[in-house]
C-alpha cells in the first residue's frame, strides 16, 4: 500500500486542525505519515491530542516561518515518494489521496495534482483559492476554473473533466517529493501566497505538468491564518506575484510584458485611491518598493530558474491564458471561466 507524507503547516487552532486530521486519517487505500509544522503557533499540540493517530510527527518552531518555510521544513522531514500539502483549515474525502496518487503513478510527467477544492463554508460553491484548477494570464494574474477575482461560481459539475492546469492551491496539493527538491522548494522570502504557483511554474520549466483531478474533493475554510481583507494579505499577494513573474518569464517575455504590467499596477493604485481603498493602493505601492530594493535576490532566482529550464518559452506560453484576465473581467464583464474561453 502506497504511503504518503502529508505536510500540515499550523499556527494554532486545535479544533480546526483536529477536523483536518480526522479527514486525513479516514483516507482509504493509502498509509499516512502526517507531519505537523508548528510555526509561531499560539498553542502547542500535546501527545494526548494526537494519540488517536498512529503516525503523526510534530515539528515545533517558535518563530513564524510562513506557509513556505513550514512546508519546506516538513518536506525535509518527509520520507515518502509523494507529499501532500494540506492546510490545517481543510478536510478531504476518503478516496482523495488514493485517486490523486494513482493518477501520478500512471503518468510520470505529472509533477503535481490537486482535487476539486470546494468551500467549507458552503459546499455548493468552489473555494476561492484554486477552485477546480488554477490558471494564469499573460501578465501574471492568477485565476481559477470556477473563480475569477471575487466571483466564485457554484459547482454544477461544469469543470469535472481531468485536465492540465497551470497551478494547484497549496491548500490541498500532491507533489512528487524528488521534483519538489529538484526545483528548489517553496521560496521562503515569499512567506505566504503565490509561493506554490511559483514552484509549479518551475515544474513547467522542467518539462512536467500539473493536473486537476475533479473526481476527488477537498473542502477549504480559507483565510483562517491571515484575514482575507488584511493589508498583509493584499501586500503579500501583489508583492509575490511581481516576484514570481520576474523570476520565471524568459527575458524576451519579460521585456515585452513587464512594462504593461507596471502600467496596470499604476491604474490599480489610481483606481483604489478614487474608491478610497487606501489599503490596497498602499499594498501595491509597497510591493513596488520591495521589488526594487530586492532586485539582487530576484535576479538570483532568475539565474536559478534559467538553469532549470528544459523547454522553450513557446511551450510555456501554450499553458498561459493569452489575454488579460483583468480586461476580460472588469471591462468586458466576463465573470466565469467558461466566458473567458
Amino acid at each position: 500500500m502506497l504511503k504518503i507524507s502529508a505536510i500540515i503547516p499550523h499556527a494554532g487552532g486545535w479544533d480546526m486542525l483536529e477536523k483536518c486530521l480526522i479527514s486525513l486519517f479516514h483516507s482509504r487505500n493509502v498509509d499516512i505519515e502526517a507531519i505537523i509544522v508548528e510555526n509561531g503557533s499560539f498553542e502547542k499540540i500535546n501527545a494526548e491530542q494526537i494519540s488517536a493517530y498512529k503516525d503523526v510527527h510534530i515539528l515545533h518552531f517558535e518563530r513564524k516561518l510562513g506557509f513556505a518555510g513550514a512546508c519546506n521544513r516538513g518536506v525535509e522531514a518527509a520520507s515518502c515518494k509523494y507529499i501532500f500539502l494540506l492546510n490545517n483549515d481543510a478536510v478531504i474525502e476518503p478516496d482523495t489521496l488514493f485517486i490523486l496518487s494513482q493518477a501520478m503513478e500512471n503518468d510520470g510527467k505529472i509533477a503535481a495534482c490537486q482535487p476539486k477544492i470546494l468551500s467549507l463554508r458552503n459546499k455548493k460553491y468552489f473555494d476561492y483559492s484554486s477552485a477546480c484548477g488554477g490558471e494564469i494570464d499573460i501578465y501574471g494574474y492568477p485565476f481559477a476554473r470556477g473563480r475569477l477575482f471575487d466571483s466564485v461560481e457554484e459547482d454544477k459539475g461544469q469543470y469535472d473533466q481531468r485536465t492540465e492546469i497551470f497551478w494547484g492551491a497549496g491548500a490541498a496539493l500532491m507533489i512528487r517529493r524528488d521534483l519538489y527538491n529538484e526545483a528548489g522548494g517553496l521560496e521562503e522570502p515569499y512567506f505566504a501566497h503565490m509561493e506554490e504557483i511559483d514552484l509549479q511554474w518551475r515544474f513547467h520549466l522542467l518539462g512536467f505538468k500539473v493536473m486537476v483531478i475533479p473526481d476527488t474533493k477537498a473542502y477549504h475554510l480559507g483565510a483562517a491564518t491571515i484575514g482575507s481583507d488584511s493589508f498583509f494579505k493584499l501586500y503579500l499577494n501583489h508583492r509575490n506575484n511581481l516576484a514570481m513573474v520576474f523570476s520565471n518569464l524568459s527575458l524576451q517575455s519579460l521585456v515585452r510584458f513587464l512594462p504593461i504590467r507596471w502600467i496596470l499596477d499604476i491604474v490599480l493604485v489610481i483606481y483604489s485611491i478614487f474608491r478610497l481603498d487606501f489599503k490596497r493602493s498602499w499594498a501595491v505601492i509597497r510591493s513596488g518598493l520591495w521589488f526594487w530594493t530586492n532586485l539582487s535576490y530576484l535576479i538570483g532566482c532568475r539565474k536559478r530558474n534559467r538553469k532549470l529550464r528544459q523547454v522553450s518559452e513557446n511551450e510555456i506560453r501554450k499553458k498561459i491564458y493569452p489575454h488579460s484576465v483583468v480586461w476580460q473581467y472588469f471591462i468586458r464583464n466576463r465573470k466565469t471561466y467558461k466566458q473567458l474561453i
